[in-house]
């Protein structure tokens, strides 16, 4: 009996099994890991370019890299030649992955890895983002959390990689109790540690006069004194981004300022305090009439900010990945959200950095992703052209060393040919 007829008469139960492996076997995880990717043009993030050359892949980590490296032997290997290699790219602000209400308690317990979303982080070439849940209830400023995913489609026990990297803070202007609260916890909390600190050289605890008691409600505000974490807000004028610098001169907490449109303004004052910040180049802001000083947007935020010292991530307008609207406002063109900034005034290489390298260390995952080195995780994307063209396409995407996309069977963009 032939092939064609065994499927023919085969049982229901036989059919159903086969259909069962079928599915449970995907594509992804048959395949053999990639051991090697060789001939393109390695943009290393933190070590330059590196031309015609070499990664070999181990145990889904970047083990070697360079020219001229020899490729073991039956390893699969991925011809890069003519094309842009580069760590995947990171999104330091996005709406990806996660399922259910708004606020959560747990970003772990509600990833989502066969969201629509996540196929369209890869094919974008966006292999890491920070995402956030929940909102401050009342007048209590921090609530929620947020975590670091991976995109890995169809793969969740890899998808968490940190939870939490911030606390999340919400001081904005029109709810001032949320601001005054703040401050008193944080007042609260710094009491309460400098007790404990002063119990701790005290020369006889047995004749202390009783146990030192915790507040209510201010473990994050702890955490942030301790600098575990950094508080996460937004600060969009200069007063308040000066507002908010003030917290690290009182409390010397770690300080992520999103949404920094002015942040050219005071750039030096920033920097001092070496306080991170979240910008879109081309978001506008009119100028202030009501003021003598500068205010408004500027197209040169990003190149100041450099040039003052000031660590900063990139992110476009629109947070989400859309398939509708405005094209190129959204984070299936976040290298073009850098380019902006090009033409602001911004060298190439910080613009990278600011959607790769800088964007991990702003979000803690800087050990682990946002540049090609040795002992990092294989997240890699070839291109097709410069990664700041806007003809260039993402051809491969790897997570841990695995093949996550190819636009040559992707559904979004296999049509599209170099020619077009």
């Amino acid at each position: 009996m032939d092939k064609k007829q065994m499927n023919c008469v085969a049982p229901v139960p036989y059919l159903a099994l086969a259909l069962f492996l079928m599915l449970m076997v995907s594509p992804l995880s048959a395949d053999r890991p990639v051991a090697a990717i060789k001939g393109g043009d390695l943009y290393t993030i933190t070590s330059g370019i590196i031309r015609n050359g070499t990664i070999l892949i181990k145990d889904g980590k970047i083990s070697r890299i360079g020219q001229n490296i020899e490729v073991p032997k039956n390893a699969r290997v991925i011809d890069a030649r003519g094309k842009v290699v580069m760590p995947g790219l990171v999104a330091a602000t996005a709406e990806v992955g996660v399922s259910g209400s708004a606020n959560i308690n747990k970003i772990a317990d509600s990833l989502d890895p066969f969201d629509y979303n996540v196929s369209l982080a890869l094919a974008s070439g966006i292999t890491t983002a920070f995402v956030s849940r929940g909102r401050p209830p009342g007048s209590d400023p921090i609530a929620g959390t947020n975590a670091v995913i991976k995109t890995t489609y169809g793969d969740l026990d890899n998808m968490l990689l940190r939870e939490p990297v911030a606390e999340n803070v919400s001081l904005s202007r029109s709810l001032w109790m949320r601001k005054t609260n703040f401050l008193q916890n944080l007042r609260k909390a710094r009491d309460y540690l400098q007790k404990l600190d002063a119990d701790k050289g005290a020369p006889d605890k047995a004749k202390r006069p009783q146990e030192i008691k915790k507040p209510s409600g201010v473990d994050a505000y702890i955490r942030l004194l301790r600098r575990q974490l950094p508080a996460r807000l937004s600060g969009t004028t200069a007063a308040d981004i000066l507002g908010t610098l003030e917290l690290v001169d009182e409390f010397g907490i770690r300080i992520i300022i999103e949404d920094a449109i002015e942040g050219w303004i005071v750039a030096e004052e920033i920097a001092k305090r070496n306080v991170s910040v979240i910008i879109t180049p081309r978001q506008k802001r009119r100028p202030n009439e009501d003021i003598s000083g500068p205010s408004g947007s500027t197209l040169e935020n990003a190149a100041i900010l450099k040039k003052a010292g000031v660590k900063f991530a990139v992110v476009p307008p629109d947070a989400s990945f859309t398939t509708w609207g405005v094209a190129g406002r959204d984070l299936m063109a976040l290298p073009m959200e850098a380019a902006f900034a090009v033409s602001g005034g911004l060298d190439e290489q910080t613009a990278l950095e600011a959607i790769t390298i800088t964007a991990a260390e702003i979000i803690g995952v800087a050990d682990r992703v946002g540049s090609l080195q040795v002992g990092k995780d294989a997240d890699i994307i070839i291109l097709d052209g410069h990664p700041f063209h806007h003809k260039t396409f993402v051809e491969l995407t790897l997570i841990n060393g695995k093949i996550l996309y190819d636009k040559k069977k992707s559904i979004y963009f296999s049509h599209i040919t170099p020619d077009d």
